[in-house]
């Protein structure tokens, strides 16, 4: 069993759009965004149409204008993200050759090259920063956090309300959905964000209450409601956000020679490197519509 430096040059760049896509696009969290490819890192903006719409009288000829429509425009900055790193190739020919020896003949399993764990695991460690970038944007680049908190949505109070346990999950959850504003409170894609403990925390509570209609392993909403519970890394305990998802939006590129996922050898230096050069950015079209706990 050997090692080739060169596999992971050659794996690499034949799947670099697909790696670069999954770690930008297949976060759980980005699923549930409308997403917008070709945009260019720094200021984008998203149209929105809204106004008065009159119906009239159908009866009456004529042509009479009625009813206003307003176009606005709304903020979706892209951060340019990158990750540079460099690996020894004798400790990767080490590592990488012990751990498929173990796999392929200790634990029953075939042993997985070194190109794809190493492909896997930039993707999960990209994936994570993009989950965590939605919730809580990236220096000056905001996330859900800053533009809901910034754009008037609805705080759930008091604060302890914020941080769940199995008996006051239900209850709290059914609070926030009782403060959504009218005009979202009867869509059909409403989601309530929170952190992977909080939500385990949910689906002990909803057995608790004996709502047993919602099966275990099963997506879950929250009692008596149609919003669907969804958990994020990004997400601390106290964090929780519920809305539509009509009014999220994530942008990025995907389609210039900006866009880089490259692990290659550098024989000048010796040492194997890595390049990843992505841009991504959030935007919330109507923030007010949203009930939070941050």
């Amino acid at each position: 069993m050997g090692f080739d430096i060169s596999t992971i040059n050659t794996y690499v760049d034949e799947n670099s759009f697909e790696l670069i896509s999954k770690a930008v696009l297949e976060t759980p969290l980005a699923d549930y965004f409308n997403v917008r490819v070709g945009l260019q890192a720094g200021s984008n903006k998203i149209p929105i149409m809204n106004g008065d719409f009159f119906v009239q009288d159908g009866g009456s000829c004529g042509y009479t204008t009625s009813g206003d429509t307003t176009i606005t425009q709304i903020d979706l900055n892209l951060k340019q993200a990158k990750v540079n790193q460099s690996y020894c190739p004798e400790t990767l020919r080490t590592t990488f050759l012990s751990q498929s020896l173990a796999a392929g003949q200790f634990a029953g399993n075939e042993s997985i090259p070194v190109e794809q764990l190493m492909a896997e695991y930039f993707v999960k460690k990209l994936n994570n920063f993009n989950e965590n970038y939605l919730i809580n944007g990236d220096g000056s680049y905001s996330g859900l956090t800053q533009i809901i908190t910034a754009g008037n949505g609805a705080t759930l109070t008091p604060s302890s309300a914020c941080t769940w346990t199995v008996a006051t999950a239900v209850g709290f959850a059914q609070d926030m959905y009782s403060n959504l504003p009218d005009e979202v409170m009867m869509m059909d894609d409403l989601i309530l964000i929170l952190s992977p403990q909080q939500y385990r925390v949910m689906q002990l509570a909803i057995t608790q209450e004996n709502y047993y209609h919602i099966a275990p392993g099963e997506p879950i909403v929250v009692p008596g409601t149609s919003v669907r519970v969804i958990p994020s890394l990004g997400c601390t305990n106290s964090q929780k956000f519920m809305g539509s998802t009509s009014t999220l939006y994530m942008g990025t590129d995907l389609t210039s020679d900006f866009e880089q996922f490259r692990v290659f050898y550098s024989a000048d230096n010796d040492e194997v490197r890595s390049l990843m050069k992505w841009a991504i950015g959030v935007a919330v079209t109507q923030p007010e519509l949203w009930v939070y706990c941050a």
